[in-house]
């Protein structure tokens, strides 16, 4: 018995959360913030493979502050840690969206939540261009 409301619980969830994104998918705007993340998430991913196969030596900088200069060094691996951050942001975006379907103020909170995943992941490729250039100019 304790098998078959395990799958039915299941079964429950995955109904909603699929009812949820569909309704999420239905909201017009949620198309072009989508698609906006989606190539801005493109450039931060190219962005970072191109400075990991340009970089000649065995540390990269991270971080560069005006007043104390290189304050953050690390392994070239660890400039993809960007691009999955802002994934990470993304996707916790499109969940709390998803999460507020049924809410009154539903438009609202998805233009919120998708335009700050929007401008995360422009500040992305900002941080991005400026390892860039701290690192080979």
């Amino acid at each position: 018995m304790a098998y078959s409301s395990l799958y039915a619980n299941f079964f429950s969830v995955c109904q909603r959360t699929g009812s949820a994104v569909a309704s999420l998918w239905r909201f017009s705007p949620t198309r072009f913030y989508l698609l906006a993340i989606l190539l801005l998430q493109a450039l931060a991913w190219w962005g970072a493979f191109f400075i990991y196969r340009n970089l000649a030596g065995d540390i990269l900088v991270l971080h560069y502050n005006v007043d104390f200069g290189i304050d953050l060094i690390g392994t070239p691996q660890r400039i993809f840690f960007y691009p999955m951050f802002g994934l990470g942001i993304t996707l916790l975006n499109l969940a709390g969206a998803a999460f507020f379907t049924r809410h009154k103020d539903f438009r609202i909170f998805a233009h919120l939540l998708m335009a700050a995943s929007v401008n995360f992941g422009l500040i992305l490729s900002f941080a991005l261009f400026f390892i860039y250039f701290i690192n080979f100019k």
